[in-house]
């Protein structure tokens, strides 16, 4: 559950990329939705690293900090939108009291959640550890089934972007056994050596925004690397 760890170094990865796209894209969008996709406690520390171990900007490091202020919410990432007071952007988060479930529970997590209604968004996705693969369908994934189903009902001037952790696998091979699956929209990767954070566009137009937005990221965070995913012509 994210509430345990609001502050660690793929936090700062995270609200950094997100800020970045919000704000650097041309144009820039209006707001961020924040679907958390929670799921029951962990071990609290299992595989946490200090949030000052990833190179964000000094006001992204600031705002990863706050979020461990008493009492923790995940409300309180509403204000990264504040965070830079000339570039300001809404932020929303989707059901942050409730955790997404399997079967019926997680048919009713999805029942409230209404793309069409997020126009010139960025639509973050964050399951603990990414798209399903052949063999692991539990909570802690994000079904193709289900992103496909946003994709088509997203206005054409919005996109979805989803964390992916990195597996016991080597990014290439992660990233090809993605292209198979993504054939419902044209994507586009930022990664480091453990999390990656695919952006995934309906149409051409809004894929342009954002390509160029992240490929700008990556060249500006040299531990950070750009890849393109499953473009569809």
């Amino acid at each position: 559950m994210k509430l345990q760890y609001l502050s660690d170094a793929r936090d700062a990865f995270k609200w950094d990329i997100l800020h970045w796209v919000c704000t650097q894209s041309s144009p820039a969008f209006s707001r961020l939705v924040y679907v958390p996709l929670l799921t029951p406690p962990d071990k609290p520390n299992e595989g946490r690293i200090p949030h000052q171990r990833f190179p964000c900007r000094d006001f992204i490091r600031a705002f990863v900090a706050s979020l461990n202020t008493e009492p923790r919410s995940l409300t309180r990432v509403c204000s990264l939108g504040a965070v830079e007071p000339l570039k300001r952007f809404e932020v929303r988060v989707f059901s942050p009291g409730s955790f997404i479930g399997s079967a019926a529970k997680r048919r009713e997590y999805w029942a409230d959640f209404h793309p069409s209604d997020f126009d010139d968004s960025v639509v973050f996705f964050d399951p603990d550890n990414g798209f399903e693969t052949k063999t692991r369908h539990g909570q802690k994934w994000i079904r193709h089934r289900e992103l496909s189903d946003v994709i088509a009902r997203l206005p054409a001037t919005s996109v979805a972007v989803v964390y992916q952790h990195r597996p016991r696998l080597e990014w290439d091979t992660v990233f090809a056994e993605l292209e198979k699956k993504i054939d419902y929209a044209d994507s586009v990767a930022a990664h480091e050596p453990n999390l990656a954070f695919v952006a995934l566009a309906g149409n051409r137009t809004v894929w342009r925004r954002v390509n160029d937005c992240i490929k700008g990221y990556a060249e500006n965070h040299p531990t950070v690397r750009y890849r393109g995913v499953s473009h569809k012509g």
